[in-house]
């Protein structure tokens, strides 16, 4: 919209400005307008575009994003432009000065119809334009990465000292009088602007950084992955992925443990690079590649696999949140046949063993009977009968699938699983965050109970946003 505006505005102005007659109309001082317009849309346009996207790494590696950047450089570029055309006004000839409207005029009505055009090619784009397509860069920014008082500060002294010299440079463009001399100065602060290193302050990257599945964390999905790991990897890294197969003593290196340290502080796509590559520098052996074995979805499906498994054995601890698997319903209000339909509303998945009383209801939430295969009535508000979805929860219990009767696991508003009551461990929850508190364990017959469990999802919301399972 501030794209369209500022487009729509530009060939507004040139409009009037081309139509002006006489050299007193005043069309002149309408540029600084112009130019306060193009910054502001800029302004804006870059602070939607980065929320959308979302953040950085969805404006440089992202199609929307080239196209937001392309974007807030020409309407930057035109707000310049304007107010420089405006500093000159005074110096044209008054006979001249028809005709030297007619052509700022001109050029300032292409330069809105290009806006335009890119405004609406950022409205069509499909959702799959969300998507990073590539990281452009061999260093990101990484949040947890060590960085020294000094480094930040010599830093900031850089980012100060570049500022100023961008101000004289721009001051120069408009400058009568000092502008050889405004240009020097900005240029000795450009060259003598001592940058740190970026290994002190980045950590290395992959074209792949930030890229996320394509596929929905489903337990087709999953369990697909499951049978992939079996067939590629099991025989090195072991099939409870604990680096302990039976080839794993003959390889030149000893196979790492694929558990939940493996996806500690390590972006989604870094580790499908390292999956599907191998090594962690080009010139290392790709023993452990999958590119040659596996297409790149079926890579993505072996990440989404050992994500889930390293989750049940650990309860998340040292993790970054997963969602909820996603399972077909039958749901007796027909309200939503996926899971991912429920969405906005307290989930409790209920393994319902066979021949067990069925889990009394709750009034808070939806419950959502995993019955392996059964059809027969249930007291649940949906039914998962698919096998596949009760062996998908018996991997993010750590269980084998006959030992997943009784088990409970708790789904936050956003599709989050928060805290997982476990047969053997009853009548405790446990979680990895502080929905059951600082201890991850909370018992659910006390005072407290599940109200309380689920008034704390509430409050802790995990914040990450899910996108590509959606």
């Amino acid at each position: 919209m501030a794209a369209a505006v500022a487009g729509g505005a530009l060939m507004v102005w040139s409009a009037v400005a081309g139509n002006a007659a006489g050299a007193g109309r005043g069309a002149a001082l309408r540029l600084p307008w112009v130019a306060a317009g193009a910054l502001v849309a800029c302004a804006v346009l870059l602070a939607l575009a980065w929320h959308a996207v979302p953040g950085l790494p969805g404006l440089l590696g992202s199609r929307v994003g080239h196209l937001a950047l392309g974007l807030a450089a020409i309407l930057l570029l035109a707000g310049l432009a304007a107010a420089w055309l405006h500093s000159r006004a005074g110096e044209v000839a008054a006979a001249a000065r028809p005709a030297w409207r007619r052509g700022v005029a001109a050029a300032m009505g292409a330069l809105g119809l290009l806006v335009s055009l890119l405004a609406l090619s950022i409205w069509r784009q499909p959702a799959e334009a969300l998507a990073l397509v590539s990281w452009p860069f061999a260093w990101r920014y990484d949040p947890d990465l060590p960085v020294s008082p000094h480094t930040w500060n010599r830093l900031w002294q850089a980012l100060a000292q570049s500022a100023v010299a961008v101000a004289l440079l721009v001051a120069a463009l408009f400058a009568r009088r000092w502008r050889l001399a405004l240009l020097a100065v900005a240029a000795a602060l450009a060259l003598a602007t001592s940058w740190p290193p970026p290994r002190m302050l980045l950590t290395e990257a992959r074209d792949t950084s930030y890229q996320r599945s394509p596929l929905a964390f489903s337990d087709a999905n999953v369990l697909q992955g499951g049978r992939l790991y079996a067939q590629h990897c099991a025989s090195c890294h072991g099939a409870a992925a604990d680096g302990r197969g039976p080839l794993a003593a003959s390889l030149p290196v000893w196979p790492s443990v694929l558990g939940a340290a493996l996806f500690d502080n390590r972006l989604e796509g870094e580790l499908y690079w390292r999956l599907a590559h191998g090594g962690y520098a080009p010139g290392e052996p790709a023993v452990h590649g999958l590119d040659a074995a596996l297409r790149p979805d079926e890579t993505w499906q072996v990440l989404d696999f050992l994500r889930l498994h390293a989750y049940g054995t650990s309860g998340g601890a040292g993790m970054p949140a997963i969602s909820a698997p996603v399972v077909a319903l039958t749901c007796r209000d027909g309200r939503a046949s996926r899971l991912t339909g429920l969405r906005g509303l307290p989930v409790r998945v209920v393994a319902q063993a066979a021949g067990a009383p069925a889990e009394p209801q709750d009034p808070r939430l939806l419950t959502v009977a995993l019955t392996r295969g059964r059809t027969g009535a249930t007291d649940a508000d949906c039914v998962a009968a698919d096998p596949a979805a009760w062996d998908a929860y018996a991997l993010a219990a750590g269980v084998p699938p006959d030992g997943l009767a009784g088990a409970q696991f708790l789904v936050d508003r956003r599709g989050w699983l928060r805290a997982r009551l476990l047969p053997h461990a009853a009548p405790a929850w446990t979680s990895a965050d502080d929905v059951c508190g600082p201890g991850g364990r909370m018992e659910a017959g006390n005072a407290r109970g599940l109200g309380e469990i689920l008034l704390a999802m509430d409050r802790a919301p995990i914040a990450m946003t899910d996108l590509r399972r959606h």
